[in-house]
C-alpha cells in the first residue's frame, strides 16, 4: 500500500514538472506586458452565400428535393445530394470538377484529398473534418453517397478557398471559380499553448464523452476569453487557472495526458465552433437564478449568466 502512495505522489509531481516546463516555454510567446494573446481564427478566403431572392417562375416546394445541380460559368458540372437541409457533394465529384492536380482516395468509409498546398481527409462516424492540420465541425458527419464519401459543400468551400452560391430559389449551386486557395496550415493558426491546456481541460472533464460533449466543454473555456464577466481571462491557460473555477484543477486532473479526442474537440472549439449557445458555465446540476441553460448532452448541462 505504502508503495502504491509513493507511486501516485511520483506520477503528481512528474505531472507538476510537465505544466511548469510547458509554462516556461510560453514565456517566449508573450508580449512585453506579460499576456498571452487572445485567439483569433484566420478568416478563410471562402464564401458560403446562401440566396433566398424570388425566382422566375415561382419555385416548386424544395423540402422533398433530395439532389441539387451544381454549376461552373453557367454549365452543370454535377450535383449535390441534401442532408439535414444542407448541400453534400461526393469529394470524387469535387476532384473531378477542379481538374488533375486533384488527386483522392475513397474506400467508402473513409476519403482523403490532396493537391498542392491541401490535404484533406474525414470519415463515415466522425463529426470533423481534418485539412492541413485544421479541424472543422461537421454536425450532421460526412455521408455516403452512391458509395462514396460526401462532406457539406460550405465545409468544403472554407477548405479550398472558393466561393459557392446557393440559390434555394432556384434550387441550384454555383462556383464562382474553381482555383484552390488551400485554409491556412494548423500550425499557423493554433497556438500551441492554447491547443495544450484546453485539451487537458477537457479530457480531465470529459474524458471518454461523446464529440459533442467534449467540444461543448472547451467552448465554455473559449467563451470565457475577452468577456467582460472574466476579468484578466484573456487565454485558455488564464481561464482554466482562474481561482475556484475548475475542480479539476484542484484535484490534479488537469495534469492528465489527454488522447486524440480531447485534442481535436479543442481544435475545433478554437476554429470557433459553439454547440452551446454561447454558455460560459458547465455543471452537472442546475444553477439556479441569474443564470440560463443554453444546452444540454447527456448528464452535462451548460449555462450562460443572465
Amino acid at each position: 500500500m505504502k508503495n502504491r502512495w509513493l507511486m501516485k505522489i511520483a506520477a503528481v509531481l512528474c505531472a507538476l514538472c510537465l505544466a511548469m516546463g510547458v509554462m516556461s516555454q510560453t514565456v517566449f510567446a508573450r508580449d512585453d506586458e506579460g499576456e498571452q494573446p487572445v485567439y483569433v481564427p484566420e478568416e478563410p478566403e471562402a464564401t458560403f452565400v446562401v440566396l433566398d431572392g424570388e425566382a422566375t417562375p415561382e419555385p416548386e416546394v424544395t423540402d422533398n428535393r433530395t439532389t441539387l445541380p451544381v454549376y461552373v460559368n453557367g454549365e452543370q458540372v454535377g450535383q449535390c445530394a441534401m442532408f439535414g437541409g444542407q448541400p453534400y457533394m461526393r469529394v470524387t465529384e469535387l476532384c473531378q470538377i477542379l481538374g488533375p492536380d486533384a488527386q483522392v482516395a475513397d474506400n467508402g468509409n473513409a476519403v482523403s484529398m490532396a493537391m498542392s498546398g491541401l490535404v484533406l481527409t474525414a470519415q463515415i462516424g466522425q463529426q470533423y473534418l481534418a485539412c492541413n492540420g485544421r479541424y472543422l465541425y461537421l454536425e450532421a458527419g460526412p455521408q455516403l453517397v452512391d458509395g462514396a464519401v460526401a462532406l457539406p459543400v460550405e465545409e468544403l468551400v472554407k477548405c479550398l478557398g472558393l466561393t459557392a452560391y446557393w440559390d434555394r430559389a432556384r434550387w441550384e449551386l454555383s462556383l464562382a471559380d474553381t482555383q484552390v486557395k488551400p485554409l491556412a496550415n494548423g500550425e499557423d493558426v493554433y497556438d500551441e499553448t492554447d491547443v495544450f491546456w484546453l485539451s487537458r481541460l477537457i479530457y480531465a472533464m470529459a474524458a471518454e464523452q461523446p464529440l459533442q460533449v467534449q467540444l461543448a466543454v472547451g467552448d465554455v473555456c473559449v467563451n470565457r476569453i475577452g468577456n467582460g464577466r472574466f476579468a484578466g481571462q484573456n487565454n485558455v491557460y488564464q481561464v482554466i487557472f482562474a481561482k475556484n473555477q475548475f475542480d479539476v484543477v484542484t484535484n490534479g486532473m488537469i495534469y492528465s495526458q489527454p488522447d486524440e479526442a480531447a485534442t481535436v474537440a479543442a481544435k475545433l472549439a478554437l476554429e470557433g465552433c459553439d454547440v452551446t449557445g454561447g454558455a460560459n458555465y458547465v455543471a452537472e446540476s442546475e444553477l439556479g437564478d441569474g443564470y440560463e441553460l443554453s444546452a444540454a448532452f447527456g448528464s452535462f448541462r451548460f449555462y450562460k449568466a443572465v
